[in-house]
């Protein structure tokens, strides 16, 4: 099925040749520690690791990266890893075994890179910024555990086999948890960081610094039924659903 790029169908190509032109992009563009680079932002689109407003007034929508960024975002690495189950799957079902185990291989390779350089304490690191150091640690002094990450690895089936998956989401429930969703990051940032971007410019609790998405608490219930746990995903979708949310507005 012919589809095209950019809208334009004198550059329309077949759907797979999209497929793996987005798998190819991820890996021609892994950081220092084979992790996916964050460019602008990922998901989070105020997490600027590389992009950094220095005047007042400035807006992070017209402030381009600075050169040479090497930002990784440990929610692509999950991602790009449940993705590449999804499209091995594909290949094989339409008679691509070779590449199917190429792509296999690539997830693997990315499972190592988050396995080495993403774990820390009980959960997964949120990314590196652009000088190399960690987000979302339990060494920050805020924003110690990020949401986003948590979700997609443990989707991934990244660290299943030996529990940290279940720890990961153990500790978005211990210290991300409100009777109205899960909060995108705690401790929310006291003050504004350069080096982190638009997030950290809100007050506490507001918008992306420790505000509440409907985006991302459905990963945590997705990954919280495919690790077995019905119970609690149920109770965070109540926390969300409109209907619910009727009984305690």
């Amino acid at each position: 099925q012919p589809v095209p790029y950019e809208n334009d169908d004198a550059l329309a190509a077949p759907l797979l040749d999209h497929l793996f032109r987005s798998w190819r992009f991820t890996l021609d563009r892994l950081g220092p520690h084979g992790l996916p680079l964050i460019g602008r932002a990922d998901w989070n689109d105020c997490l600027n690791l590389n992009c950094f407003s220095e005047e007042p007034g400035e807006p992070f929508q017209t402030t381009g990266n600075r050169e040479g960024g090497v930002a990784e975002s440990l929610m692509i690495a999950g991602l790009f890893v449940y993705a590449c189950g999804e499209f091995a799957r594909l290949l094989k079902v339409i008679g691509q075994p070779e590449k199917a185990e190429e792509v296999r291989r690539s997830a693997a390779a990315m499972t190592g890179a988050v396995d080495a350089h993403g774990r820390e304490a009980e959960w997964f690191l949120r990314a590196y910024d652009y000088f190399g150091n960690k987000v979302g640690s339990p060494g920050n002094e805020d924003g110690k555990i990020y949401i986003e990450s948590q979700g997609w690895c443990a989707m991934a089936g990244i660290g299943r086999d030996d529990g940290f998956a279940r720890r990961a989401l153990d500790s978005v429930h211990e210290r991300l948890g409100t009777p109205h969703g899960l909060v995108l990051q705690d401790p929310p940032h006291a003050e504004y960081h350069i080096e982190l971007g638009e997030v950290s410019s809100y007050p506490p609790g507001y918008k992306e610094n420790g505000g509440i998405f409907c985006h991302n608490n459905p990963w945590i219930v997705i990954a919280e039924t495919m690790l077995g746990n019905a119970e609690r995903a149920w109770d965070y979708y109540t926390r969300i659903a409109p209907a619910w949310r009727e009984e305690i507005g």
